[in-house]
């Protein structure tokens, strides 16, 4: 089923919010997996579940099913306003042409996926009020990304679980031994998982707020910088998707940093590791006195010896490591 289907929308918290009435969200018992702890957290910071009467039942009974407000990952059906589930024919799936994790091609939802696209604006909304409706959707695609679509390749079959831990296999660890069969304890495990997953989701969107707010500073320091070819930032922050967002013809970076100057390289690609300007190759590996006597520049300090990173010990000695870099 496509993706058109699922609407982005602010309007689905509407008829959930009477904080007098309990709400009630049900999910399927047994063991649990990060595709519903995760679409539980989504809700419960959604809908200020910490402020207001709310029950948990994790059950596949249909009479409990069809009085809920709220159902995910069980029941059979989707509608995108109250039943969340994706194990049915033609449940929702989308196309994945960008590759976060080296995930591509058709990947189906899971109730991670749904919640996320019907809920994930609010989440955004209640964790920084302040954003923008441009910068909302940037934040909540980039979670899209990072958390949400491996978390559905995974629950889905269409990815797998690296060895060792990950955050699919850590929250996998909090489901009781096979042989404690124990409902109570189940949902208490449940609820235990959900805080990992809310503190990963929260930190994870905190990256991403600070990323925006680089945007506009780079932007600045763009217009204030002589030579365009070098961007002078006042302090170390994420550049590299401005650059890449305006196309400037950036080469490399300055920035202080611990009482000394660095000056970075900038990839050919966002996410590549190939440079459009390296340094030169005899200053690589090369460190103090040694390394001021290659480039005749007092105060260069270091050259990485993959040429990707130099230090010098004033900004002046950057800027001229930077401009004799580059030809200037």
């Amino acid at each position: 089923m496509p993706d058109a289907m699922i609407t982005l929308s602010d309007s689905l918290t509407e008829g959930l919010m009477d904080r007098n009435k309990e709400l009630l969200i049900v999910t399927h018992n047994g063991r649990f997996h990060i595709d519903d702890v995760f679409a539980f957290t989504t809700l419960a910071i959604a809908l200020d579940l910490d402020n207001r009467p709310f029950k948990v039942e994790r059950t596949r009974d249909t009479d409990i099913i069809e009085k809920a407000d709220i159902v995910f990952d069980v029941g059979g059906i989707f509608d995108g306003k109250r039943r969340f589930d994706h194990h049915q024919i033609g449940a929702p799936e989308r196309d994945i042409k960008q590759t976060p994790k080296g995930i591509e091609g058709t990947i189906p939802y899971s109730s991670a996926g749904l919640i996320w696209r019907a809920f994930g604006l609010d989440v955004i909304q209640k964790l920084a009020p302040d954003l923008d409706d441009k910068s909302r959707k940037i934040a909540h695609n980039v979670i899209e990304k990072a958390l949400v679509i491996p978390i559905d390749a995974i629950d889905n079959g269409k990815m797998h679980p690296e060895n060792g831990l990950n955050f699919s296999s850590i929250i996998n660890v909090f489901n009781p031994p096979w042989d404690t069969d124990d409902s109570s304890t189940q949902l208490e495990r449940f609820f235990e998982a959900s805080k990992i997953v809310r503190t990963v989701l929260i930190y994870q969107l905190n990256i991403e707020f600070a990323r925006l707010r680089a945007i506009g500073c780079t932007e600045e320091a763009y217009k204030e910088s002589p030579d365009k070819r070098i961007l002078m930032l006042p302090r170390w922050m994420p550049h590299i998707y401005p650059i890449f967002a305006n196309a400037w013809g950036t080469q490399l970076v300055i920035y202080p940093a611990e009482n000394e100057w660095r000056i970075g390289t900038v990839p050919i690609r966002m996410h590549g590791n190939d440079r459009r300007k390296l340094f030169p190759a005899s200053w690589g590996g090369l460190e103090g006195e040694a390394l001021t006597a290659e480039t005749g520049i007092p105060g260069s300090k270091f050259v990485h010896k993959g040429l990707f990173i130099a230090v010098a010990e004033t900004k002046e000695a950057a800027i001229a490591m930077a401009e004799k870099t580059l030809g200037g």
